[in-house]
């Protein structure tokens, strides 16, 4: 383990117990850490330490305690979760389970509910939480109860329901980089049963660099997130509740141009300079998506006597009506996608039947069924690629320095070459479950559940057309208006429907030794589902085999010392087999094309924590952390493919001159860092009549992993750490609180994104250091 970890982690407890333990003694209130939260993972609300899951699970104050603003920001408590992007996609791996493979096409590892509604993929995911209850993230595959894509684990949010008496808050951000953030939430009680929530919430800020493009500013847009929900709830009697729920979000991410190509392609960049990693972007072209998602749902709950029902009904619609991206990342003008007709849409319809204390052996047996089906369709209406035979050449040959600010805008406007490309991916899938826990003694559990599934998915909308220069270049008003009469087909692609069935099995044993203790093991298995390259420029479409994790789990979960200390644990093995792979390659003829990567197999440990030293002296110091370590491995991918280090060509079992694929095996499976940590310490001192006082400090650190599965050294992420910390002031007699906060406070440098293609390798940086001021306003009840 790091030195400077250990070192760090002590100054952290040190610190903070010896500053503020003589201003706390007349504290006559703990911190706001310390609570119970009750869970919905096993489908019922129950006490997180009394499942066999390992999961993570935060109340909103403890959000807001911690600094959480957003699903992003989860990974900073929940060590072994990762959020990294690839062109505007999120990819979100867990305890090494992921996927790097994004588009509308590619399922995620780790599924995302909201209020019981499972959330497709899409663009610009990483939102503002808002007012949420709680926050759960479920680790391991739960694909008995989840269902489909959930191999390695669930985020699940569950938002406010209606109060029974008026209240809300106002709060707003102001920070560095213009970044501006306003959030409006009020609870309605409209009668005796009948209530409501209504959520806004807006955001600014400048980029976090500039284009330029031969000494000129080049094409740039600053990011924006818009967006409201509105959730109302009628009790028109004691055994009958209706819950109706809507969302609406739009935003703007520039993630895409914030790419910056620091190691050219040796083939096709070999006359361009390298990039530095300044902030300083490159791009001819605009980079970004402008996406829109509409979420609305129904949730109807009966509770007729010896069962209760729950039906859950939801639509789920995302939109990017604008997508742009400078694939080479350079000046020159080479290779560019374009899309104005990009969607996702979902419907799920769920019935679940769950056991009572009035069901016959109740005392005994707990259990749920359920039956679920999901129709889906989504992908590119539309997707253009243009390449420029003038700025290909310039990039193999190179200009004079003192020429290219003169030539090269010459030759970016040169005629290109367009393309015309889509791909539409249908879903259908019916699955029923079932699970129960058999409460065999006052010590021993014992849970068993499965899920069986069927899924057709079918591909419609595949071509290759060649679009007249007389239509210009993208972006320009023919390709946002859908018009295709300048175009020439040159091939409609066609696919047989991939058709699935699965089963989901999962068991778990508990032993109780005392009150405070459990011991669990468990084995599951969850699917994440077969599907199609949908970019396909020069070939049919070509089939992704279905993704399955077998998972084996031994945990211990503890609350010790009179309940100051919870400690949790839990060591595991994850078997993968099929797992699903991405890679950006033009030569491939998909220009994004899915593989399966054979198989994989991740060991590891985890440990989490929260103890709060002082109970009696200084009952605000908490302490709260985690450490995770991963031994992932691909352990037999014997047809990889990549970019040659040396030469820049690509390799494969599909290339142009025939085979060339190599053998991945022993590899380490990408974005997993062997090790990953974090500790927070959370100090609350009571001012009496003059108010109260919170600070907080955040330590993270991450080992490193590559990005590549041939982990290539070019493509590593190195080791990193962050700091982040916060001063709070709350007035409770005017529901005040002001928050002044910074983030990566030593601005360390480390990407959220690195890709590997053609033209060479493209780093985004994560976010500098960012710091500012949030005032809350609650009122009302």
């Amino acid at each position: 383990m790091n030195n400077s970890y250990i070192k760090s982690s002590l100054a952290i407890v040190a610190g903070i117990g010896l500053v503020f333990p003589i201003y706390s003694l007349a504290a006559n209130q703990g911190s706001r850490l310390i609570e119970e939260v009750m869970v919905t993972a096993q489908k019922r609300e129950e006490d997180s330490q009394d499942i066999p899951i390992m999961i993570s699970a935060f109340s909103s104050e403890k959000l807001d305690a911690m600094g959480v603003e957003s699903t992003a920001d989860l990974q900073k408590v929940t060590p072994g979760l990762t959020f990294t992007y690839a062109y505007g996609y999120t990819v979100i791996y867990l305890r090494g389970v992921g996927s790097d493979a994004f588009l509308p096409n590619a399922d995620p590892s780790i599924a995302t509910y909201i209020d019981g509604i499972n959330i497709g993929p899409s663009q610009g995911k990483q939102d503002t939480l808002g007012a949420v209850k709680r926050v759960e993230v479920l680790k391991g595959p739960q694909g008995t109860l989840f269902g489909r894509n959930a191999t390695g684990g669930a985020i699940s949010i569950i938002t406010e329901d209606p109060p029974e008496e008026f209240g809300g808050y106002f709060k707003t951000e102001f920070g560095n980089y213009n970044a501006r953030q306003n959030q409006l939430y009020l609870g309605l009680p409209i009668g005796d049963s009948l209530g409501a929530t209504v959520s806004l919430f807006e955001s600014y800020q400048d980029l976090y660099g500039r284009n330029e493009v031969y000494g000129e500013p080049g094409p740039m847009r600053d990011e924006f997130a818009e967006g409201a929900r509105v959730k109302l709830r009628w009790d028109p009697a004691d055994s009958f509740a209706m819950t109706l729920i809507a969302a609406y979000g739009n935003q703007f991410s520039s993630n895409s141009l914030s790419q910056e190509n620091t190691r050219p392609s040796p083939l096709l960049g070999g006359g361009v300079e390298p990039d530095e990693l300044d902030r300083v972007w490159h791009n001819n072209d605009l980079g970004g998506n402008s996406t829109m998602n509409e979420l609305y749902g129904g949730i109807f709950e009966w509770h007729p006597g010896p069962v209760d029902l729950k039906f859950i009904y939801s639509e789920n619609y995302a939109i990017v009506d604008e997508a742009h991206y400078d694939l080479d990342s350079t000046e020159k003008a080479e290779a560019y996608f374009y899309s104005a007709d990009q969607f996702n849409d979902q419907k799920t319809y769920e019935l679940q039947i769950l056991s009572n204390e009035d069901t016959w052996l109740s005392d005994d047996i707990e259990w749920v069924a359920g039956l679920y089906r999901l129709e889906g369709e989504g992908g590119f209406g539309s997707l253009y690629l243009t390449l420029n035979a003038a700025g290909v050449a310039s990039a193999l040959l190179g200009l004079p320095d003192f020429l290219a600010p003169i030539l090269g805008p010459i030759l970016n406007s040169t005629p290109d070459i367009v393309l015309g490309n889509g791909g539409i991916l249908t879903t259908e899938s019916n699955s029923a479950y079932a699970q129960a826990t058999w409460f065999t003694t006052n010590w021993l559990n014992v849970t068993a559940g499965v899920r069986y599934q069927e899924e057709v998915r079918g591909i419609t909308n595949s071509y290759l057309d060649v679009v007249s220069p007389l239509a210009g270049d993208p972006p320009n008003e023919y390709y946002k208006s859908g018009d295709r009469s300048q175009n020439t087909r040159i091939s409609d692609f066609t696919a047989p429907d991939l058709e699935e069935n699965t089963v989901s099995p999962r068991i778990a044993v508990q032993i109780f030794p005392t009150e405070n203790i459990q011991l669990f093991a468990s084995a599951q298995r969850g699917y994440k589902s077969p599907t199609y390259n949908i970019v396909n420029f020069f070939t049919n479409p070509d089939p992704v085999e279905r993704e399955e994790a077998t998972a084996f789990e031994l945990g211990i979960k503890t609350d010790l010392l009179d309940g100051t200390l919870r400690l949790n644990g839990a060591l595991f093995k994850t078997e993968i087999d099929g797992l699903l792979t991405a890679l950006v390659a033009i030569p491939s003829g998909g220009v994004v094309t899915f593989k399966n990567a054979g198989t994989g197999e991740i060991e590891g440990a985890e440990i989490d924590f929260q103890w709060q030293p002082m109970p009696s002296w200084n009952p605000g110091l908490v302490f709260t952390g985690g450490a995770t370590y991963l031994d992932a491995i691909y352990s037999e991918y014997k047809d990889g493919a990549g970019f040659d280090d040396d030469t820049g060509l690509y390799f494969g079992s599909d290339s142009l001159v025939g085979d060339t694929s190599r053998d991945f095996s022993g590899n380490k499976i990408v974005r997993t860092p062997r090790f990953s940590s974090s500790v927070s310490a959370n100090q609350f001192v009571s001012m009496g009549d003059f108010g109260d006082l919170e600070f907080g400090v955040d330590y993270y650190y991450n080992s490193g992993y590559n990005t590549t599965p041939q982990n290539s050294p070019f493509y590593e992420q190195s080791q990193f750490e962050t700091w982040a910390a916060r001063i709070s002031y709350f007035y409770d007699p005017l529901g005040l609180q002001l928050t002044g906060f910074v983030n990566n406070a030593k601005d360390e440098e480390y990407t959220q994104a690195m890709v590997q293609q053609d033209f060479g390798r493209t780093v985004t940086l994560a976010p500098p250091r960012t710091y500012g001021l949030r005032l809350k306003w609650e009122f009302g009840g």
